[in-house]
C-alpha cells in the first residue's frame, strides 16, 4: 500500500504494508536512528515521533494512520530554536540524557512547553509517565522545563 505524509517537513511516499510499524519504517526506509526499538510496546519512550505535534510512541502507530499526517522526528527537531532551548535547560540542570531516552525526554518536553505557559510540577509528571529512564530524574526535567517556560513568558513580553 502506498502511504503519503510529510516526514520531517517534507513530503514522502513509501510503500509499505499497513500493518507496519512507524518505528520499523523511519529506521529501515529512512535511516532515522534518533527513532529506536526498544520495549515495542510503546511504555519506554524511546521510539518517539511527533505526529501533527504530539509526542507518540511510533512503534504502536501502523504506518496507515500516518497518511496525510506530519511526523517530526529528533533529527529535525534537533535543527530548531525551541530545541536549543530545551538543551541549554537541560544543561543549566546538569541533565545528560544518555541517547536511549533522547527523542522521549526532548520531544515530551517539547510538547509541554508548547501546551502550557506556566506547567505544574503534576502536567510534567503526567506527560513524562510513559519516558523511562534513569539517566535523569523528573525533579531535574521539571526545573529545566520551568526555566524554559519562564524564558519564553519573558521573551513574549518583550515584543
Amino acid at each position: 500500500m502506498k502511504i503519503r505524509f510529510h516526514l520531517n517537513n517534507v513530503a514522502v511516499e513509501i510503500e509499505a504494508d499497513a500493518d507496519e510499524r512507524l518505528a520499523d519504517v523511519l529506521r529501515r526506509d529512512f535511516g532515522l536512528l534518533s527513532v529506536r526499538k526498544s520495549c515495542m510496546q510503546g511504555t519506554c519512550g524511546s521510539c518517539t515521533v511527533l505526529l501533527n505535534d504530539h509526542p507518540v510512541p511510533s512503534c504502536r502507530l501502523p504506518i496507515f494512520a500516518v497518511a496525510g499526517k506530519s511526523i517530526i522526528t529528533l533529527e529535525a527537531f534537533s535543527a530548531t530554536p525551541e530545541y536549543n532551548d530545551i538543551i541549554a535547560a537541560f544543561d543549566k540542570e546538569g541533565i545528560m540524557l544518555c541517547g536511549f531516552c533522547s527523542a522521549g525526554t526532548i520531544l515530551t518536553a517539547h510538547s509541554i512547553v508548547q501546551k502550557h505557559w506556566n506547567p505544574t510540577d503534576e502536567q510534567i509528571r503526567d506527560a513524562y509517565i510513559g519516558i523511562m529512564c534513569r539517566c535523569t530524574d523528573i525533579v531535574s526535567i521539571t526545573a529545566a522545563l520551568k526555566q524554559v517556560c519562564r524564558s519564553k513568558r519573558s521573551k513574549r513580553h518583550e515584543k
